[in-house]
């Protein structure tokens, strides 16, 4: 832990927020499908790894929640997509 760290422990969670925020900004200017996914899954990661604690744990059992947190959203994405494009 650097001098920095201890000196201001909330140092590291105003660094995530500007970046979300930042991140956010930018894709409501983007119009790429693609581009918005990605942000999406960057926030998603960063939301994991320094709210959620997930970066001081091992990479395995990160591993296993990311996967587990994206299979999920992608599951539930697949049934509930297809009731909105019926309207």
């Amino acid at each position: 832990m650097s001098h920095l760290d201890v000196a201001n422990p909330y140092r590291i969670y105003w660094i995530a927020w500007l970046c979300l925020l930042v991140v956010t900004v930018v894709m409501l200017f983007l119009g790429n499908r693609t581009l918005l996914i990605l942000g999406i899954s960057f926030k998603a990661i960063v939301i994991c790894l320094w709210f959620m604690h997930l970066r001081y744990e091992r990479l395995d059992f990160v591993l296993y929640i990311l996967v587990g947190m994206f299979a999920t959203a992608f599951v539930l994405f697949g049934l509930i997509a297809p009731d909105g494009l019926a309207m």
